[in-house]
């Protein structure tokens, strides 16, 4: 993101230096393009902090995942088998 956005401006810095007239121009893209990306930024920020226990939680699953890989397996197994003495299979 970073990189194009450099890009970017380098282009709208040519484009004003090869057109003056259109550097007003340029200059509002550039400024609407970096307006855009930081209220990006803020309203996942926002959102994140408005939300603050799921978002905890879900870092909190994640690293729990990353320190214990075999956990979802054994998960699963743990859940199929409550499942299965709650409401046994009729044979």
């Amino acid at each position: 993101m970073r990189t194009k956005l450099r890009l970017l401006s380098w282009a709208l810095g040519l484009l004003a230096l090869a057109h003056p007239a259109f550097g007003s121009i340029a200059l509002d893209v550039l400024g609407i393009a970096v307006a855009m990306a930081a209220a990006a930024v803020v309203a996942v920020t926002g959102w994140a902090l408005a939300n603050i226990s799921l978002t905890l939680t879900a870092v909190a699953a994640l690293l729990l995942l990353r320190a214990f890989p075999g956990v979802p397996r054994w998960f699963r197994h743990a859940w199929v088998a409550s499942v299965a003495a709650v409401i046994p299979e009729k044979a």
